[in-house]
């Protein structure tokens, strides 16, 4: 059930990131393969901190179709979905190996406060926005690689911040869904 709500949850992001924000933003700027403003990238972060293992499947899955449904360009689909998935396990794996827990175990909150979840989103955000933005200007290397990169980074850490508004302020609902106690 909790995976089938992680699938939802971001595939609503996608469809909002699709079929609002990069129009939005096709109008304003110049065309790029990254946003300004990456919400996926959000929401995703959440789903790996507080779920761990269980968000692999719906994050690859919502990607693989999102590709699909909005015939993104992309030399390889099922790679980019890929690529998409495991950097954000990546600062996931760093933590629960320094600290000898499984490797993909949700990260602990110590405390239930707002600051705490703060600084875990950010850092598994900024980390696993270093790896995207690295892997994606890989596959995308047909623009400039320093603009490229500077917008994966920019995009999914603002998407990061904007997500992570939200939950704060509606968090203890959020969490008691991720960890499965709401009724």
């Amino acid at each position: 059930m909790l995976q089938i709500v992680l699938f939802a949850l971001l595939s609503v992001g996608l469809v909002i990131q699709y079929e609002v924000i990069f129009p939005l933003e096709s109008y304003l700027l110049s065309a790029s393969a990254a946003s300004f403003l990456y919400i996926p990238h959000g929401i995703k972060t959440i789903m790996v901190v507080l779920s761990g293992y269980r968000a692999l499947l719906p994050i690859f899955t919502a990607h693989l179709l999102a590709y699909v449904v909005w015939s993104v360009p992309t030399p390889s689909i099922a790679l980019d979905a890929m690529v998409s998935t495991l950097v954000m396990f990546s600062p996931l794996i760093i933590w629960n190996f320094n600290r000898l827990n499984p490797l993909l175990a949700p990260l602990p909150i110590a405390d239930d406060s707002k600051l705490a979840l703060f600084r875990i989103v950010i850092a598994v955000a900024f980390v696993s926005s270093l790896f995207n933005a690295l892997f994606h200007t890989l596959i995308f290397a047909d623009e400039p690689i320093g603009i490229l990169s500077f917008r994966f980074m920019t995009g999914d850490l603002l998407g990061s911040l904007f997500v992570l508004m939200l939950l704060i302020l509606a968090k203890k609902p959020v969490i008691k869904l991720f960890n499965g106690r709401l009724n």
